[in-house]
């Protein structure tokens, strides 16, 4: 036998003691009583019974006795049982590269990141972490595991000294913490249940950091970045081979290197996934709102367990409790009213039955739930209009009972009024995922089917509706939402049909004025075409008229050429003709009838390349 509270047995001393001074009151009474009325004050004294007053109470201390017992709520009779552990799967991917020694936070970014883990991990349950370090390149340095203290040592040893190639390769360091979360998983990688928290100032990114925080988004692995500095930047540190500090570090050019924290290239590589980047100092790594975004992965079975369970076995301490004290309402004088006597020990067994029905229901979970507080907080706020202060509020209480699917109703709502449908819609699918419960699930997709109608999306937005409709049919406010998301569904449709209608219509008028232009094209090449035709026809003519002109020209010239040349034959029969010997008319007519052979050749050649004919008889 255990008990499971031991506390309560620390009080169990103390009925004995009270007994104790409940009968040493009892005997000053008595001996006051004496003094007052002599040795028979006893026989004076009306309904005085002695005997039956030691038993009420016996019979009080007893029912006490019993109550303690039962607080310390006994086991005994152990079994062993199948335990399954849930948690999701989380990636711890650090920034070693030699900007994380830079002092712009205390003592330096690298320590004060150790230090935000360490406390992270404290808090962290139920699920796997591993650690991935990376600068110029990135290694895996401790795969998914339950043993926190393990991760811990690790991250402990991370240094820039453990990187000789450095940058910042987050690209790099996405991958290896994707292809470890699809390694951590042997059915599969299941991205609903597995986030990415990047560490790292962001400066100088490099890698293709773009495609890889799309390929998490598209397994479902939520890249959450935590940015480490300040925007102001600082100096780097360096040390000689002895340790001691050497100033700070300096480039090729001997300026003092400053090193900046860019969390607008952070916010950036979160918003590809449709989060929100962290600061760390402003944040932290232990804070609420991150174990909030954590808790909104959901969770899955992890590793199956068999341990010994002792089962509870207070109800019998309880129950003698409350016989107890039902023998003690009991016990009265002769001559008192019984009937009260009687009513009194049904309301105090009513009571002690309530009691052990409501301790049963606390035994495991404590007397009240510790998120209570801040849902009501958060209540308030969401009846007031602040729906920032009630999401916040309500994230508390979420890190306090992740799996309540009413407290994830109450942030999607709060998100929805601020706007945030989509992340409404995720909250409302981990809703859907926690319970059984018919009316939490319709109100649920009651829920997401709103807010992915304000989104816009109003297909995905009939199908919740309609669902939410089949598991609650008697939805008047499902059924009005539903009308609407068809309408607008039908409006889309109709806009869709008009779009792809009015690009057909584009698309024939564009080919259309292709058509066009290009018949005006050839219009104006066949234009041009038979322009010159016409002029090549002209010239032809011209040439022709010129060539009918010339032949009395020629054969003068050919007359006084033969009549030179008999001439010449008559006066030197035998001998040939010496150039000096000729007369300035006769060199005259040899040099025109050169250039006009000469013209007629330029002529026949301009007609050869137009693609016509000599008129004259030559061939050249």
């Amino acid at each position: 036998m255990r008990f499971a509270a031991e506390i309560w047995l620390w009080f169990v001393p103390l009925v004995p003691l009270l007994w104790w001074v409940l009968r040493s009151a009892d005997q000053s009474a008595a001996r006051r009583l004496i003094r007052l009325l002599g040795e028979q004050a006893e026989g004076h004294v009306e309904r005085a019974n002695p005997r039956l007053r030691s038993w009420q109470r016996f019979f009080f201390l007893a029912g006490l006795f019993w109550l303690l017992l039962a607080l310390a709520r006994p086991q005994w009779g152990a079994r062993e049982v199948t335990v399954t552990q849930q948690g999701s799967d989380i990636v711890v991917a650090l920034d070693i590269s030699n900007s994380m020694l830079a002092e712009d936070v205390v003592p330096n970014r690298m320590e004060r990141a150790k230090s935000e883990l360490g406390s992270f991990l404290d808090r962290l349950e139920n699920s796997r972490v591993g650690l991935v370090f990376f600068a110029g390149a990135a290694f895996i340095q401790c795969p998914l595991t339950l043993d926190y203290g393990t991760a811990d040592i690790f991250l402990k040893m991370a240094g820039p000294d453990m990187m000789s190639a450095q940058g910042t390769d987050i690209g790099g360091a996405l991958k290896a913490s994707r292809e470890l979360l699809a390694k951590g998983s042997p059915e599969g990688p299941d991205g609903n249940f597995q986030a990415i928290l990047l560490v790292t100032d962001g400066e100088d990114l490099e890698g293709a950091w773009r495609e890889e925080a799309e390929a998490c988004r598209d397994k479902g692995i939520r890249v959450i970045p935590v940015g480490v500095g300040e925007e102001g930047g600082g100096l780097i540190p360096v040390q000689d081979s002895q340790g001691r500090p050497a100033g700070f570090l300096k480039d090729e050019e001997g300026n003092v290197v400053t090193t900046h924290m860019d969390l607008a290239k952070l916010e950036e590589l979160a918003a590809i996934g449709g989060g929100s980047a962290f600061r760390l100092g402003v944040d932290g790594l232990a804070g609420d709102r991150l174990f909030a975004e954590l808790k909104r992965l959901g969770r899955r079975d992890l590793e199956e367990r068999r341990i010994s369970a002792y089962q509870e076995r207070f109800v019998w301490p309880l129950l003698m409790a409350l016989a107890s004290f039902l023998l003690r309402m009991l016990l009265r004088p002769r001559g008192s009213d019984r009937a009260k006597s009687w009513r009194r020990a049904g309301l105090v067994g009513a009571l002690a039955l309530w009691g052990a029905v409501a301790w049963s229901g606390s035994a495991v979970a404590g007397l009240a739930p510790p998120q209570l507080r801040e849902m009501n907080k958060g209540l308030e706020r969401y009846e007031s209009g602040q729906y920032d202060e009630a999401l916040s509020a309500f994230e508390s209480a979420m890190v306090q009972a992740p799996d309540d699917p009413r407290i994830g109703l109450a942030v999607g709502e709060t998100l929805f009024q601020l706007e945030r449908y989509e992340e409404a819609a995720r909250e409302f699918q981990r809703v859907l995922s926690l319970t059984d419960d018919e009316a939490l699930r319709a109100e649920a997709l009651y829920n997401k089917g709103t807010a992915q109608l304000a989104a816009g999306d109003a297909a995905k937005a009939v199908a919740d509706l309609r669902r939410s409709l089949q598991v609650d049919p008697q939805q008047k406010d499902a059924l009005f939402n539903l009308e609407v998301a068809l309408q607008r569904l039908k409006q889309q449709e109709q806009q869709q049909q008009q779009e792809q209608e009015q690009q057909q219509e584009e698309q024939k008028q564009e080919e259309k004025d292709q058509q066009e232009q290009q018949q005006r094209q050839d219009q104006q090449d066949q234009e041009q075409k038979d322009q010159d035709q016409q002029e090549n026809e002209q010239q032809d003519q011209q040439e022709s008229e010129q060539q009918e002109q010339q032949p009395p020209k020629d054969q003068q010239g050919q007359q006084a050429d033969q009549n030179q040349d008999r001439q010449d034959e008559s006066a030197a029969p035998e001998d040939d003709i010496d150039p000096r010997e000729l007369t300035k008319e006769q060199q005259a007519q040899i040099l025109k009838a050169l250039d006009r052979d000469e013209e007629e050749l330029k002529r026949s050649v301009q007609k050869r390349l137009k693609g016509g004919k000599p008129k004259s008889g030559k061939k050249w």
